[in-house]
């Protein structure tokens, strides 16, 4: 049985008349009678009885036509939403990031890509570095955002926004830094830092990396009152006081640059930038939802305080 015999039989049901049926099919009528025959044999039971005049439809036959509709109603609906998916109105898209830059880059990410296409399903995998290159490479996600290096062998990259880490400091410390300057994002020596507590990262973080270069690099023992896993925790504990961390500037949202319970500071004579990439499995080719979230994070500023 194909979809060609379940027209014919409903064709020939409307009109019962082999005849017409085949003018209206524009085929022949042995031809018609021949495709009805061998759908018959194939089902084991009479679809029409033909001791009537006009034809009409045994019990077999009536149970037979609704199922035909119903079949070909669903392939039409089968045919309407995979259309849907080839030209981009649904989908799915998964995306590998870390859950600091699930706060501050993704949201305005996933808004975009849901006014444009409003069918496509988002699923965000906010964990760590390793879990999302494996995860990449496994095919699993079909893009993230990590730091370099990457291993170009296994991922295609593209670079975005560099971040710029900055030291926020809880306001109430600042009389501790000799010749602390006023106002956002000014510059400030590392070494000056020593008489204030630090809130770090965990070791082989980044962001902790960086600290122990700085302090290595200033000759300072830095009064480290709390440990934690992420900078999201870390910002979260210097705005209540607690103690100075570094954080990437792009992390901060810009209407607590000046209303916060935090002062920014750049690092005087630190040129290390974090540069983070849109990671592909190498040779893989690329949705066109894949295109559109690169287009917006190659061409959109995340920060909009300019630190040169």
């Amino acid at each position: 049985m194909n979809p060609r015999q379940l027209h014919y039989a409903i064709e020939l049901a409307k009109t019962c008349s082999f005849s017409r049926a085949s003018e209206n099919l524009n085929i022949t009528q042995p031809a018609l009678s021949r495709h009805i025959m061998l759908l018959e044999k194939e089902l084991g039971v009479k679809l029409f009885d033909r001791d009537f005049v006009p034809m009409k439809l045994t019990a077999a036959g009536e149970h037979f036509i609704r199922e035909a509709y119903a079949l070909i109603e669903h392939e039409k609906q089968l045919k309407r939403s995979m259309e849907s998916f080839s030209t981009g109105e649904r989908g799915r898209v998964t995306i590998g990031v870390s859950q600091f830059r699930g706060l501050y880059l993704i949201p305005s990410v996933v808004r975009r890509i849901r006014e444009r296409f409003p069918g496509v399903e988002i699923i965000i995998n906010d964990t760590n570095s390793r879990q999302i290159r494996k995860g990449v490479a496994e095919g699993k996600l079909d893009l993230a955002i990590v730091n370099l290096p990457v291993d170009d062998s296994v991922f295609d990259y593209i670079p975005i926004e560099q971040e710029i880490p900055v030291l926020a400091v809880p306001n109430e410390f600042l009389e501790k830094i000799p010749g602390v300057p006023s106002g956002n994002l000014q510059e400030i020596d590392f070494k000056d830092c020593a008489d204030i507590p630090f809130v770090v990262v965990e070791q082989n973080k980044e962001m902790r990396i960086l600290f122990d270069r700085l302090c290595e690099e200033s000759d300072l023992c830095p009064d480290i009152v709390m440990e934690v896993v992420g900078i999201t925790t870390a910002w979260a504990m210097s705005q209540a006081g607690i103690g100075a961390t570094l954080v990437p500037l792009q992390f901060i949202e810009e209407d607590t640059f000046f209303s916060g319970n935090n002062t920014l500071f750049k690092i005087r004579d630190n040129q290390y930038r974090r540069q983070p990439v849109i990671i592909t499995r190498r040779g893989r080719e690329l949705s066109e939802y894949v295109q559109f979230i690169i287009k917006i994070l190659t061409e959109e500023k995340i920060c909009k305080v300019f630190v040169e």
